[in-house]
């Protein structure tokens, strides 16, 4: 395992590609917060997915994100990865603009207009509205650049409010974690892996994105109609291991997952085997980490299976003294938190930084 541990940064430290280290964003969202707003009924804060807003009679959902990773199938990444931050606090996704950076000596009329159609057909897909946003060619990129927000309303079950999850609350994950990783993987070192592994093996792995998909949209409507859900993450950027942490540290909470009962698919283990990476720590949308009231279980189950949807107690919500915890062939330590996502370190080794 490779993470990269939450630190006390210091104004000449150097950041690495993945998300800010946590214990420096929450200090950037405290120290430089902008006036407060009587409309805003979720504000900005370290581990939330979404923004909210109160608008007439309306609850605005708010969230941006980018597609930095995928080159194949950006768009469809970008609608799903943005449309379920929407849904994991209640919400229905129904509006999205999104800022297209295309690289400057790569970028053909061609591959402007297909972004275009993919674009279209993602947002069709999942009943969102495109309403606006900018494009440019771009220098310094050396891919497309996708960012989006998302705007949603809140659904028949309300807001859930991030936070509010309570010590001794059971965590639990749908699907299998490192669906996004792996197809990414898939697609971006298609021959790489083939050669050892097998065309047949890649191609199922690349089409994760379809099968079972990386939207958990579904999965949120149905486990909050359950009515024993106090919290939802989607699992993306630094996967599971750092979706827990967020979820945690949003409710002052800590946690203890039971690695044993981690679901995790055969090729995205022999996947991250073979790069040397750590499933825990690589992209996971598709998966849906779920906190819910003691005792949840059978409800939840009885809620997510008759659609199909494969439901898997990881562990639990603990006091705030105890940390956030993995225990793993009966020992018990600290789990990483992957402010780099582990698929970083393949991407970047193989283009020889």
């Amino acid at each position: 395992m490779n993470p990269v541990t939450d630190m006390t940064s210091t104004s000449s430290q150097h950041l690495g590609p993945g998300k800010l280290p946590g214990s420096l964003l929450a200090r950037l969202i405290s120290d430089y917060r902008t006036p407060a707003d009587d409309a805003v009924i979720v504000e900005a804060g370290y581990g939330f997915d979404a923004a909210a807003l109160s608008i007439g009679n309306e609850t605005l959902l708010v969230k941006s994100d980018p597609i930095t990773f995928a080159t194949d199938g950006a768009a469809h990444y970008l609608v799903a990865v943005n449309a379920n931050d929407i849904a994991c606090m209640g919400g229905i996704p129904r509006w999205m603009t999104v800022v297209a950076l295309f690289p400057e000596h790569s970028s053909t009329v061609d591959l402007v207009e297909r972004h275009f159609a993919d674009l279209q057909e993602a947002c069709l897909q999942s009943g969102i509205t495109l309403i606006g946003g900018h494009t440019e060619i771009t220098l310094g990129l050396d891919r497309p650049l996708l960012i989006a927000t998302m705007l949603g309303t809140a659904g028949p079950t309300g807001l859930l409010t991030p936070g509010k999850a309570s010590a001794g609350d059971e965590l639990y994950v749908t699907k299998w974690i490192g669906i996004e990783g792996t197809s990414i993987l898939a697609q971006e070192r298609t021959n790489a892996l083939s050669t050892v592994f097998g065309d047949e093996t890649v191609a199922l792995a690349a089409d994760l994105i379809h099968n079972p998909g990386i939207s958990i949209v579904r999965d949120a409507r149905l486990a909050l109609g359950s009515g024993v859900v106090t919290a939802l993450h989607d699992p993306t950027e630094g996967g599971l291991a750092t979706a827990v942490h967020e979820m945690a540290d949003a409710s002052g909470l800590g946690a203890t997952l039971h690695r044993e009962r981690i679901p995790i698919r055969s090729d995205t283990a022999t996947f991250c085997a073979h790069y040397d990476i750590e499933p825990l720590g690589l992209l996971s949308s598709g998966a849906l980490l779920i906190g819910a009231k003691p005792g949840s279980e059978p409800i939840l189950q009885a809620a997510l299976s008759p659609a199909g949807i494969q439901l898997s107690r990881i562990g639990t919500l603990t006091s705030p003294d105890s940390g956030v915890r993995l225990v793993a062939n009966g020992d018990s330590f600290p789990l990483p938190r992957y402010d780099a996502d582990e698929l970083t370190r393949v991407l970047r080794a193989d283009s020889g930084e």
